[in-house]
C-alpha cells in the first residue's frame, strides 16, 4: 500500500511539474508533411516585433519513443525566443519503435523544407533558419544539421525541391556519436532495426551524427549539463573538437552540475544564463537585433 501512495505520489507531483510548464501556441496542428498516412504537425508561437523575422524549429526529446510538440524541456525555448523576435515552430515526428531511424530524421527535414518553403505566410526569413533541439530532439538538430541534405529538383512536391540545411544549430544534452556512450533501451528501440541490417559497427557509425561533419556545417551551440546522467559531456567536447577541426564555428556553455533537462537548472547556485547566451548567439549567427531576455525562468 505505502509502495503505491508512493508511485501515486510521484506521478501527481511529475504531472504537476508538467502542467505548470505548459505554454499555449498562437497556432497548432499546422501540418506541414504526411508520411506513412499520417500527419505530421506542428505548432507556431507568433513573434513580437516586426518582421521579417528569423525562424527557429523547435524539435522535443522523449528517448525517441515518447514526447511531443508541447514537452516541457524542449517548448521552454519558445518562451524566450519568441519574444525576441523569432516566429517559433515546434514540431512532432514519428517514433520509435514504430518508426525507428531514420524516420524521424526524415521528418525533421520535411518541416526545414516546408518552413523554407511557407516562410512567407509567417513573415520568415527562408534562409534564417535555427534548429533548437533537446535531448533526443538535440539527436535529430545534430543529425540534420551536420546533413545539410539539399532539395530534390526532380520532387512532384515543391516542398521536397526546397534545402533542409539551416543555417543555425542549437542542441541541449544531445548525443553525437552512439559508438562512444552505451547503448540503452531507447537507443535500442531507435537502431535495431539498422543494426539487424547493416551490423552494430556500422549501424552505429551511420546513425551518428559525428560521422557527417564537414567544412560546410552552419555554426553550432551545444548546452548541457556536466552531470548529465545520460549524456557524457564528452558528446559535446567530441563534436566540438570535430567541428573546429574542419573550421566550422562551434561553442559549448556547460551547465555546472546541470542534469538532463532543462527544468532543474534554474535552481542550481551560479548557473549561468543560458537562455540569454542562447538568444545572444543566435542573434548574432542570425544577423538579428531582437531584444533578449523576457520570458526567461527566474532563478530560485
Amino acid at each position: 500500500m505505502k509502495i503505491k501512495i508512493l508511485l501515486a505520489t510521484l506521478l501527481l507531483l511529475t504531472a504537476s511539474a508538467f502542467a505548470a510548464d505548459v505554454r499555449t501556441p498562437t497556432q497548432e496542428g499546422i501540418v506541414y508533411g504526411l508520411a506513412d498516412g499520417q500527419q505530421l504537425t506542428m505548432d507556431y508561437y507568433a513573434p513580437k516585433g516586426a518582421g521579417p523575422h528569423p525562424i527557429a524549429i523547435i524539435i522535443h526529446g522523449g528517448g525517441y519513443q515518447r514526447g511531443n510538440s508541447k514537452s516541457g524541456s524542449e517548448a521552454y525555448c519558445a518562451d524566450f525566443l519568441a519574444p525576441a523576435g523569432y516566429a517559433v515552430f515546434s514540431i512532432n515526428y514519428r517514433l520509435a519503435p514504430k518508426y525507428p531511424y531514420p524516420y524521424m530524421v526524415y521528418d525533421v527535414e520535411r518541416a526545414v523544407r516546408f518552413l523554407r518553403h511557407n516562410a512567407a505566410r509567417w513573415d520568415g526569413q527562408p534562409n534564417r533558419i535555427a534548429l533548437v533541439g533537446g535531448s533526443a530532439g538535440g539527436f535529430l538538430s545534430n543529425m540534420v544539421g551536420l546533413l545539410n541534405l539539399p532539395g530534390d529538383p526532380l520532387a512532384s512536391d515543391p516542398v521536397d525541391r526546397e534545402s533542409a540545411r539551416v543555417q543555425a544549430v542549437v542542441t541541449l544534452f544531445a548525443q553525437s556519436s552512439f559508438a562512444t556512450v552505451p547503448l540503452n533501451a531507447d537507443v535500442h528501440a531507435l537502431l535495431d532495426p539498422l543494426i539487424k541490417q547493416k551490423g552494430e559497427t556500422e549501424a552505429l557509425r551511420e546513425a551518428s551524427p559525428i560521422t557527417y561533419v564537414s567544412k560546410s556545417d552552419p555554426p553550432f551551440l551545444q548546452i548541457l549539463g556536466d552531470k548529465d546522467e545520460y549524456i557524457p559531456f564528452s558528446e559535446a567536447t567530441n563534436l566540438d573538437a570535430a567541428l573546429r577541426k574542419v573550421g566550422v564555428q562551434s561553442r559549448i556553455i556547460r551547465i555546472p552540475g546541470g542534469m538532463h533537462g532543462t527544468g532543474g537548472w534554474s535552481k542550481l547556485p551560479g548557473v549561468p544564463d543560458w537562455e540569454v547566451q542562447m538568444t545572444e548567439w543566435l542573434n548574432r549567427t542570425l544577423g538579428h537585433q531582437g531584444p533578449v531576455g523576457e520570458g526567461v525562468r527566474k532563478r530560485e
